[in-house]
């Protein structure tokens, strides 16, 4: 029999038995969860649920469901069991082991832990706490003992292949190795590596708002999606993934976070862009978005010029606008009820008071359009009422006639005659009247302005008082066209006119929050007044501040009332200590008042390169080395990154053919990993292993906030190498 090689730990022996039980544990499981279901592990687990289940059906599929779910950490926990152990002694009680994996197991028999979920509240004795006096809060109280053992152990599979009892330096030690090794094409999860600010954030309740100013390469994305993770398991009782929903910048964005929550074993929330929120409430009623890249406009503009331009965005994505929507929208609502009430042949259906406490107050929590179809059907029982008083009233008058008849003409063939003739008209008055109740309801909503979206938008804009607004606006929507900004208004419009088709949710995160408006934010939350809301951004990284906010000020106030909380990231775990240093130096030219300062975690590496170019020849050929040689290094993804959308296009046509570099589109949907030239916008968000700024020159980044937030931005992407080219004299931003 083959001994396996165990690391040189006078426990390792003892660790790799534990293993082995652990992995027979998983592995019995699994076995059980595949009878019960039918499923096999790592197989397509989809389930497609019924729209309208009844209620047993629906609870028997979610049962399911969650079987399948199951399935899937399980055969994740086989290849991974556990990342750590921890030994702890409470206070007044015999000592306890734990083994901290990404998904727990308990022992069928005995019930007792045999890996323990790193949501758990006894894992913050990992991400909080080093050898000696710990605490943590449990379900049933704060729990108080001694850490004695803190041991981190890398498995795969069945085989142990490092482990180490951790200490300060150790631990230290351990996250330096794992944030220096090469990354793949997507983003990680981290729920080895989470610090304790970090996990501060993570596990931040749910019962107020939650804002987190990150800075560049402090695994806000990361910890936001782990934040999804953790509040799942929390609250697994009253939250389901699909109650949950995450907002990205853009599709190229969520494709590159696309793996997370999958490895943390969440699946089906949400994730979408706020456009994708907008289409998916308003469906077919959403006119044709015009793609423009504005912040692509805004690098060739002077300080001056960005912030005339910006203007009507920032007005359009302001709570002052919105207020004057809602205004508008209460005399829209007045407006539509006919002042007369509603009448048919004389006679009175609803008279004006009774329609408008009807049509304002009783279903005024309805869409517009859906009180006007709730009005009709109220309308046609008056109408019927009204058509059996109206034949009521001509059989009564038909049989005087004829009683009249009666007495004036003897029996006989005359007096019938003029008897049928009574009769048929009759018969022709109740068909007259039919008609006109027929035409009446079908003329209904003649009664009713038309409510066509744009119309009803344009019809606001030249209400609001604002010229250089309605005519811009206007000529997009001659063309049946609207743009990014004005998706919150149009979606307020239809909210209250048509309402919008949205999943309840209970959780919502946004990703790169400082790029959304107050009015957007306000507009999510009021859609959704169940759900709780995490944010995440960099102020530092505000690169679109025409269309965002400038200041949480913005949103914690106004939106949140003061009912939110802020909490910072400062450490940056992504760049090595020479790339943020220098970073930095670009930050402080134009510093944010109350954000601290970014501190990067001790990981030293090669210090960015400043590299002057005589002309285009010799920074291509500059650029084309330097790409060469990272890959022959064995670095996985590289950018390269320009200014502008044409000089990118430039770029890329000078170096596809040797280097096989691909140019990034912002209609991208898919994240591809490898050698990329991108503009500078698209950059936000992303990381990659070696990143070139491939002209920082003084030309093209003079001496501006706008341009500071924008290389700033470039120059926090790489996780291990920078390069700078420059033709002519170096940016001042970069300049003591």
């Amino acid at each position: 029999m083959n001994h396996p090689t165990l690391p040189d730990h006078p426990a390792a022996r003892e660790e790799y038995l534990r293993l082995q039980d652990t992995c027979d544990a998983v592995t019995r499981e699994i076995a059980e969860v595949e009878a019960l279901t039918g499923a096999k592990a790592g197989e397509c687990m989809d389930v497609q649920m019924e729209e309208d289940p009844d209620q047993y059906e629906e609870v028997t599929m979610q049962l399911f469901q969650a079987q399948l779910d199951r399935l899937r950490q399980l055969t994740m926990a086989a290849a991974q069991a556990y990342f750590a152990r921890l030994d702890f002694i409470p206070t007044g009680r015999g000592p306890e082991t734990y083994y901290l994996g990404r998904w727990g197991l308990l022992n069928p028999v005995t019930l007792d832990p045999v890996i323990i979920d790193w949501r758990s509240p006894v894992a913050n004795l990992y991400y909080s706490g080093q050898i000696g006096p710990m605490d943590y809060e449990a379900p049933d109280g704060r729990v108080r003992g001694e850490l004695t053992l803190k041991r981190m152990l890398t498995v795969r599979g069945r085989e142990l292949s490092a482990l180490f009892d951790t200490g300060i330096v150790s631990q230290e030690t351990y996250l330096q190795g794992v944030l220096g090794s090469i990354s793949t094409d997507r983003l990680k999860d981290i729920v080895t590596t989470i610090q304790a600010e970090q996990n501060i954030v993570i596990r931040h309740g749910m019962t107020r708002p939650l804002l987190v100013q990150g800075a560049a390469g402090s695994g806000k994305t990361t910890i936001a999606l782990h934040r999804i993770a953790y509040l799942l398991y929390t609250f697994q009782k009253t939250l389901r993934p699909e109650n949950m929903m995450i907002l990205a910048p853009n599709p190229l964005f969520l494709s590159f976070i696309s793996q997370v929550l999958p490895d943390l074993g969440v699946e089906r929330v949400i994730q979408t862009t706020f456009e994708g929120w907008c289409r998916s409430g308003m469906g077919k009623l959403m006119p044709k978005v015009y793609r423009e890249s504005r912040l692509e406009n805004n690098l060739g503009l002077t300080a001056a010029e960005r912030e005339k331009a910006g203007r009507l965005v920032r007005l359009k994505g302001s709570l002052g606008l919105m207020n004057r929507l809602e205004e508008w929208l209460d005399k829209l609502q007045h407006s539509l009820i006919p002042s007369q009430g509603f009448r048919m042949a004389g006679v009175s259906l609803i008279d004006g008071p009774e329609l408008q406490d009807i049509f304002l107050r009783q279903l005024k929590h309805f869409p517009l359009d859906t009180r006007i179809d709730e009005m009709k059907k109220i309308v046609r029982r008056r109408v019927q009422s009204a058509v059996s008083m109206l034949k009521d009233q001509y059989a009564a008058m038909t049989e005087q006639q004829v009683n009249r008849i009666r007495t004036a003409l003897p029996e006989g063939p005359k007096r019938l005659e003029k008897t049928k003739e009574v009769y048929a008209l009759r018969d022709q008055r109740y068909q007259e009247i039919d008609r006109r109740a027929e035409t009446y309801l079908a003329q209904y909503r003649d009664k009713f302005p038309s409510l066509e979206l744009t119309e009803l938008y344009r019809s606001f804009l030249e209400s609001f008082g604002d010229e250089e607004l309605a005519a811009e606006t206007g000529a997009m929507l001659d063309q049946n066209r609207i743009r990014q900004e004005d998706l919150p208004i149009l979606a307020t419009i239809c909210r209250a006119v048509y309402g919008l088709k949205l999943r309840p949710l209970r959780h919502i995160v946004i990703d790169e929050c400082q790029d959304f408006s107050p009015f957007q934010i306000e507009l999510l939350r009021r859609s959704h007044p169940a759900a709780s809301f995490t944010l995440v951004g960099d102020l530092y990284q505000g690169i679109r501040s025409d269309e965002g906010i400038r200041s949480w000020d913005e949103w914690t106030g106004p939106v949140f009332s003061g009912n939110a909380d802020l909490a910072q990231l400062t450490v940056s775990y992504r760049n090595t200590v020479e790339i943020m240093n220098l970073a930095q130096s670009v930050a402080r030219k134009y510093p944010i008042p109350g954000i601290g300062e970014t501190r990067p975690v001790l990981r030293h590496g090669q210090a960015p390169e400043i590299i002057p170019v005589a002309g285009e020849k010799e920074r291509i050929d500059r650029i084309r080395a330097q790409v060469l040689a990272w890959r022959k290094e064995g670095f996985h993804s590289i950018a390269l990154i320009e200014k502008t959308a044409e000089q990118a296009k430039k770029l890329h046509r000078a170096l596809r053919a040797e280097t096989g570099a691909v140019l990034l589109n912002e209609s991208d949907q898919e994240y591809r990993g490898g050698v990329m030239i991108l503009q500078a916008g698209m950059a936000k968000g992303m990381e990659f292993d070696c990143v070139g700024i491939c002209d920082a020159s003084a030309e093209n980044f003079p001496d501006d906030e706008f341009l500071c937030r924008i290389l700033y931005v470039m120059m926090t992407r790489p996780l291990h190498r920078l390069c700078i080219w420059h033709r002519g004299p170096v940016t001042p931003l970069l300049q003591d």
